[in-house]
């Protein structure tokens, strides 16, 4: 797969499970999540979609050399996560005009996070199977 072509589905990938993630906490604190919520569910993804763009972009989160092997997956997604999510934060507290508790942090990220690196591990799975090369190899 060309690299421009691997990156973009990784974003798209990204962008996807970020939303989810979004869509499953609006749920989970019963806010509405169906045709009719999109722009809160937009609000709602918007400050970790960007952050995450960011950070994956200053620190090549889809560069074929970096994320090939599911060691490199797993470390460079694990690097951009950690450095978008004060972005998250800022981006967020900017948006709602104000901070959450502690405790919506620490949740948000661990969450979060696993569901960004789920989404990428399938995806190195599925593109290691496509090319019968182990995820261990680049």
């Amino acid at each position: 797969m060309p690299p421009l072509g691997r990156a973009a589905l990784l974003i798209v990938g990204d962008v996807t499970a970020l939303t989810a993630f979004a869509v499953a906490g609006r749920r989970t604190h019963d806010e509405a999540v169906g045709l009719a919520a999109v722009a809160g569910i937009i609000e709602t993804a918007l400050p970790f979609v960007a952050a995450w763009l960011v950070a994956a972009l200053v620190l090549n989160a889809t560069a074929t050399d970096r994320t090939a092997t599911l060691r490199g997956m797993v470390v460079r997604t694990s690097v951009a996560w950690i450095a978008a999510f004060p972005l998250v934060a800022l981006f967020r507290g900017l948006l709602l005009g104000r901070a959450s508790p502690w405790t919506f942090y620490v949740v948000t990220f661990v969450v979060a996070f696993l569901m960004l690196l789920g989404w990428r591990v399938l995806f190195l799975l599925a593109e290691r199977r496509l090319t019968g090369r182990p995820a261990t190899q680049r």
